[in-house]
């Protein structure tokens, strides 16, 4: 529609900001424009050219503001995000054993016991880490998932991967951390059909094997079947830890990545996370059969698993990405950490300061990111047809001025919670001035942590003395009230 002045009119117009498109060829308007109508972009150039041509029902002055595609994270664990700031002094497989698998279990058995709520709010708190974050889309690895957290990410207005968990073998020898196949495959069926009626079509699936290490080759071969036939992903741990490798190499005398391949599983549709301990040949399976690489610098480098070779995937052609992980594990979700981590650890790892530099850090962080999960023709830059899923960047505060490059100073200097102001996913606004729109932030904490502590509490699990304290302090204050 028309208006006087001959404009056409689109549900928001971004104007006079700094426009980091990562398209193919990583154009960056310095005064720049974005038209979005219909949950898609229809405009993207020079404001006085799109302004020229397009009215917006909503117009954001992005003046001081850098305009990019939302971010992908593509490897996260929502429940974990109740750990945060959890132990520190654990190897990965100790750190599993002693802090991961008692919650895991929990959740596992109130799924099993019809009580989904555990799950439901620790993905309520994931979104809106997320999205205050500028993460417009996020691969979710759970376990035992009912359809109802679907709800949690409509609600939010968060694009997502939802995963569930499977594992047929329980290395850790902990009674009723497995959901048995009985029940889970079911399950995944029932989380097809309900990402596949999501709003907007927002939510996708995946099916998530847990690792070589806890999945028999049956069950590799079943989901590979399974997800041929329903023409969903897979998401699998590979090659993490030397323990996995070790464990393999001595099961078949393979590495993990030669191991799955000679039985079937990998493939464009798979996502791999971590791939630490690759070997050349290792990389050249992964290029060949087109697998992908969710990369977790932070994680990594917290439990010691090691330093992934990066920098020798993508010179191989082999699609990288990046992953925040988990909170207990990283422990925030500032995918603008994650992109300056990942580029020093390359740099320094190979003693030569020109490989992995910003640009091609940030396209692992967002472009890469939508290559890793098929999504590349609707997400990951701003370009004329694709969804609208977008942050501004405040580049005002002291710690990103002054701007002398603008790609590096937001790989290299930016912070996810100072800097991102502005979220828009699939061409809705969901976080505006620092502000949540779709949700009651203050409220969702509350609900998450006092839910959390409760449920870990009644199942005799420790309960930090800093929420043990408030929550008597609180108790104390309520009954001196008149």
């Amino acid at each position: 529609m028309m208006d006087a002045q001959g404009l056409a009119e689109v549900d928001i117009l971004i104007r006079n900001g700094v426009v980091v498109t990562v398209d193919p060829k990583r154009t960056v308007l310095y005064d720049g424009a974005v038209a979005v109508s219909d949950g898609r972009i229809v405009a993207v150039g020079p404001t006085a050219d799109v302004a020229g041509r397009y009215r917006g029902k909503k117009t954001l002055d992005a003046r001081h503001r850098a305009v990019m595609p939302g971010l992908v994270d593509t490897h996260h664990h929502f429940l974990q995000n109740f750990l945060k700031g959890s132990r520190d002094d654990l190897a990965l497989a100790d750190w599993i054993d002693q802090v991961s698998a008692p919650r895991i279990v929990l959740a596992v058995q109130d799924y099993l016991n019809g009580d989904y709520e555990l799950e439901y709010q620790a993905t309520r708190l994931g979104c809106v880490e997320a999205l205050r974050s500028g993460i417009t889309c996020i691969l979710n690895m759970e376990w035992a998932t009912h359809p109802i957290v679907i709800d949690a990410y409509e609600e939010a207005g968060i694009r997502a991967v939802h995963t569930l968990t499977l594992t047929d073998y329980d290395q850790w020898k902990r009674p009723g951390m497995i959901l048995p196949m009985d029940k889970a495959l079911p399950l995944a069926e029932q989380l097809i059909a309900r990402c596949r009626a999501s709003q907007g079509g927002r939510v996708a699936f995946r099916y998530g094997l847990a690792c070589p290490n806890s999945c028999t080759s049956h069950l590799f071969r079943e989901v590979r079947a399974l997800a041929t036939h329903n023409r969903v992903g897979i998401h699998v741990h590979i090659a993490e830890t030397r323990f996995e490798w070790d464990n393999i190499h001595n099961l078949y005398g393979k590495t993990p990545v030669r191991y799955l391949h000679d039985i079937g599983l990998l493939g464009p549709d798979v996502l791999g996370a971590h791939c630490i301990w690759l070997s050349d040949e290792d990389i050249r399976i992964l290029k060949e059969t087109g697998t992908s690489v969710a990369h977790n610098p932070e994680c990594n480098m917290k439990v010691a698993d090691g330093i992934a070779r990066v920098a020798d995937m993508v010179a191989a052609g082999v699609v990288v990405s990046l992953g925040t992980d988990s909170c207990a594990v990283n422990d925030n979700m500032d995918m603008f950490e994650a992109m300056r981590v990942a580029a020093f650890l390359q740099k320094v790892s190979q003693m030569n300061p020109a490989v992995v530099p910003a640009d091609e850090v940030l396209a692992m962080a967002t472009i890469g990111g939508a290559r890793a999960l098929n999504m590349e023709h609707e997400i990951g830059s701003l370009e004329v047809g694709k969804k609208a899923d977008i942050i501004l960047v405040d580049l005002t505060q002291p710690h990103i001025r002054p701007i002398n490059n603008v790609v590096n100073n937001l790989v290299y200097a930016a912070s996810a919670a100072r800097d991102v102001e502005t979220v828009i996913v699939d061409g809705r606004l969901v976080v505006e001035n620092h502000r949540l729109l779709t949700l009651d932030e203050e409220a969702v904490l509350a609900q998450a942590e006092a839910y959390a502590f409760a449920r870990f509490e009644r199942a005799g699990l420790a309960v930090p003395p800093y929420h043990r304290i408030q929550k008597s302090l609180e108790k104390t204050q309520t009954e001196r009230m008149p």
